[in-house]
């Protein structure tokens, strides 16, 4: 039996926002992530080799970025929001009107729709470079951006529930969440 629920969709301006956020939020973790490699090499190794500081950065950028994936990771399992919707006053839910959890917010919508992307995207590029003798750049630069590209115009379209490849791929909507 299919229930209907009523529910007001999140505008585009709040997703692309929601968007901007999360990938603002990501950089300055990673940022935040140098400081402890810079004290750990310039007060505990005392070295200028610099093969050890880009370990070193790698190492703790890493730790500090799977901190931040894991709290995004639970936040949106639990909610149905990252920290970008969350601020944003979104969130997902499913078709069915139900949360979708770590299944359909982060598995299906975020890790199977970027190795998907991914693959398209090196595929694409291939075909263009080897077989077309596209410039490689012009061909990662165009294909990298192509699904996202696509997902932005679904946005804008009201016919479909402003749903894009990843709502699809996850039977999810984003809609305005309950104050």
């Amino acid at each position: 039996m299919d229930r209907e629920v009523e529910v007001e969709l999140a505008s585009p301006w709040n997703r692309i926002s929601a968007y901007i956020i999360n990938n603002l939020l990501l950089t300055l973790v990673a940022l935040i992530g140098c400081i402890p490699a810079f004290i750990f090499v310039k007060f505990f190794l005392q070295s200028e080799s610099k093969n050890i500081i880009v370990i070193s950065l790698i190492i703790w950028i890493s730790i500090s970025l799977l901190v931040f994936a894991i709290f995004q990771f639970i936040q949106m399992s639990k909610t149905g929001q990252s920290f970008g919707k969350r601020l944003m006053g979104i969130k997902v839910i499913g078709i069915d009107g139900q949360n979708p959890g770590f299944v359909g917010t982060v598995l299906l919508r975020e890790g199977v729709f970027n190795i998907i992307d991914n693959i398209i995207s090196v595929i694409l590029v291939f075909i263009f470079v080897h077989l077309f003798n596209f410039p490689e750049i012009a061909a990662e630069f165009l294909f990298t951006y192509l699904l996202p590209f696509i997902c932005l115009i679904m946005l804008f379209r009201k016919s479909t529930n402003q749903r894009t490849l990843q709502d699809y791929l996850a039977r999810t909507i984003v809609i305005k969440a309950e104050k």
